[in-house]
C-alpha cells in the first residue's frame, strides 16, 4: 500500500515514457524517511521488484540513463524501486555510526512496505556493496544481484587504511581525503562544490570517475554538483570499511559483477578475489569504461550493445 505522504513524481520531461508511471513515495524507516520512485501499482501484478541502489556520489537519478535505454531497447526494467539512500538525494540525513546492515535493512523495509516480497537488485559503487550485502542478509528474498563497480576488497583496504594502502587505489584515497575536508567544512563544503561547477572546474576534477568525460552530457556533472554529499560519502565509506566482506561468500543467487577496465576505484586483484569468494558469479569487464559503466555504456546521445547487457 502506498503511504499517504506520497506525491506524484514530475520528471523534467513529462513525455518520458520510461518514467511515466513513477510516483515519489516517502517511506518511514529506522534511519528516517526514505524517498523512493516507483510505480505504485506494480506490486499488484508482481511480487518481485527491481531495486536500484546508487553510489556515494549521487541519487536515484544516476539510473535514469539505464532506465531509459532499457525502455528504448523494448526491455524495460520491471517494477522499478529507485531509492534515495538515507543521507542522499531527498532522503533524510543519516546518523553517525550507521552500519551497512542498517542501510540494507532500510532498503528491505522500503521494498516490502511497497508490497514486494522479493527483488532483483542493481547497485553501483557503494550501492553495489549494499546490493551484495542485501543478498547475503536476505537470501530468501534476493533473486539476483548486478553489482557495477562495487566497493570491493581493494577499495575497502584503502578505506580502512588510506595512508598505508594509498598505493592500491591512490585516486580513491585522494577522493576520500577531499570528501573529509569538504565534510569538515559543513555547509561551506556545498558552496565550494557549486562554485567549482560554476567555474567549470568540477568536470575536469571528476575526470578519474570516467573514461570518456568529454563525451558525456553536461547534465551528468550538473547532477554531481547538486547531489554530492560529502558527509554522507564519508559516513558511507566508514560503514563499508567496518563490514566484513567475507560474508558475501554465503550468497547463492545469480550474481553479475560489472566494471570498467579503466575504473580507477577497482583494484586489479578484485576480479580474482570475487572469483574465489563467489565462484558462481559472472564477471564483465567493459573496455574503455570507467567507474560509471551504467552511464558511460548508455550515454545521453547513443545506445551501445554493452548497455543492453547491463539492462538484460
Amino acid at each position: 500500500m502506498t503511504p499517504a505522504s506520497s506525491t506524484h513524481y514530475s520528471a523534467d520531461n513529462r513525455f518520458d515514457r520510461a518514467t511515466a508511471g513513477f510516483s515519489r513515495v516517502v517511506v518511514p524507516t529506522g534511519l528516517g524517511d526514505v524517498v523512493v520512485h516507483v510505480d505504485p501499482n506494480a506490486a499488484a501484478s508482481s511480487d518481485t521488484a527491481t531495486v536500484l541502489l546508487h553510489g556515494a556520489a549521487g541519487s536515484w537519478t544516476t539510473w535514469l540513463p539505464l532506465i531509459r535505454d532499457a525502455h528504448s531497447a523494448h526491455k524495460p526494467l520491471q517494477n522499478v524501486v529507485a531509492i534515495d539512500l538515507p543521507g542522499w538525494g531527498e532522503s533524510g540525513s543519516v546518523r553517525p555510526g550507521t552500519t551497512v546492515e542498517d542501510m540494507v535493512d532500510a532498503v528491505a523495509h522500503v521494498t516490502r512496505t511497497l508490497g514486494f516480497a522479493r527483488w532483483n537488485v542493481f547497485g553501483h559503487s557503494l550501492g553495489g556493496h549494499l546490493a551484495l550485502t542485501l543478498a547475503a542478509r536476505y537470501p530468501e528474498r534476493t533473486s539476483s544481484v548486478t553489482a557495477i563497480s562495487a566497493t570491493g576488497p581493494g577499495a575497502l583496504a584503502v578505506l580502512r587504511h588510506p595512508v598505508r594502502r594509498f598505493s592500491v587505489l591512490p585516486l580513491l584515497a585522494g577522493m576520500l581525503g577531499a570528501m573529509r575536508l569538504l565534510s569538515a567544512l559543513g555547509p561551506v563544503g556545498r558552496v565550494v562544490v557549486r562554485a567549482l561547477h560554476r567555474m567549470r572546474l568540477l568536470a575536469p576534477l571528476s575526470a578519474p570517475l570516467f573514461a570518456n568525460r568529454r563525451e558525456l552530457d553536461s547534465s551528468v556533472f550538473d547532477s554531481l554538483a547538486a547531489e554530492l554529499r560529502a558527509r554522507s560519502f564519508v559516513q558511507g565509506a566508514e560503514a563499508a570499511a567496518r563490514y566484513d566482506e567475507r560474508d558475501w561468500a554465503s550468497i547463492e543467487c545469480r550474481v553479475t559483477l560489472v566494471r570498467g577496465k579503466k575504473d580507477a576505484f577497482v583494484s586489479a586483484t578484485d576480479d580474482a578475489w570475487f572469483a574465489k569468494v563467489l565462484p558462481h558469479a559472472t564477471q564483465q569487464a567493459l573496455a574503455n569504461v570507467g567507474h560509471f559503466a551504467h552511464i558511460e555504456t548508455v550515454g545521453v546521445r547513443t545506445s551501445t550493445p554493452q548497455s543492453r547487457q547491463l539492462a538484460a
